[in-house]
């Protein structure tokens, strides 16, 4: 009698062990972009019956290897499950989807069930979210590539285009300007892509003088950093380099190239 409780219990922990071990789903991702979602599962003795995807509940996509088509997919706003671009067995599932622009953010889950006689179930989830991300590096006008020192410098950095907010750094040879050396931020907005596009533009103005660009072998860099809050994946910058020089050697210079 013991013998058998004890296999029963062996039986019931080993039923109870199918879970969904891990699922891939990006934090955030451009609109212009395919993404892949995936998860994997532990069946642990139990026959896969079916794997399925869901968007806020509703569900998109099946894979069902005991049943003829294996592979079915649903429509659901925001999200288009690409042709031919998925793939399952028996620990993992992966499916490719095109997006639709903000309507795709949501919640993904992924929910595993085993056949009978127990039909055990698990699942995992995550949240995505859909923005219009900036593609390019933040833009430098009006710097030049030779300054004379104790010139004054005026330069503005542009954001490229977002639907999440950019934060704009200036940084001067490595330090961030002083107070005062910048203009409040400028921000434009347009909508496009069922989006409300912003792009910040900000300038700095200084004198070229002091032990910031005395002790830096005649060089100026002026680097300009765009962020977006707690994506730090999204930092973009962009660094541009001048020559120094004193006004006489200036002169030289352009005389020569005159």
């Amino acid at each position: 009698m013991l013998f058998l409780c004890a296999s029963d219990i062996a039986d019931m922990q080993s039923i109870s062990a199918l879970l969904v071990t891990d699922i891939s789903v990006p934090e955030i991702v451009d609109f212009r972009d395919n993404v892949t979602l995936s998860c994997s599962y532990d069946m642990s003795g139990h026959t896969l019956n079916s794997v399925k995807w869901y968007k806020d509940r509703l569900e998109f996509f099946r894979y069902t290897p005991l049943m003829r088509p294996v592979y079915l997919t649903f429509p659901v706003a925001g999200i288009q499950v690409l042709d031919g671009k998925y793939f399952c067995n028996e620990s993992t599932c992966r499916v490719d989807l095109s997006l639709l622009g903000a309507k795709s953010t949501g919640t993904f889950k992924c929910e595993v069930s085993g056949d009978a006689p127990h039909f055990k179930l698990a699942a995992k989830e995550d949240n995505m979210t859909v923005a219009a991300l900036p593609q390019s590096d933040p833009l430098i006008e009006s710097f030049n590539s030779m300054y004379r020192m104790e010139e004054f410098l005026s330069a503005t950095c542009s954001s490229d285009y977002s639907s999440l907010p950019t934060k704009l750094s200036w940084y001067i040879n490595g330090e961030q300007p002083m107070l005062g050396e910048l203009q409040p931020s400028i921000d434009t907005s347009i909508p496009a892509h069922d989006y409300i596009l912003r792009r910040q533009r900000l300038q700095v103005h200084f004198y070229l003088q002091g032990q910031r660009f005395y002790q830096t072998d005649n060089i100026l860099r002026l680097k300009c950093v765009a962020e977006i809050e707690n994506y730090p994946e999204l930092r973009r910058e962009m660094t541009l380099s001048a020559a120094l020089t004193p006004f006489d050697n200036l002169n030289n210079l352009m005389l020569k190239h005159s």
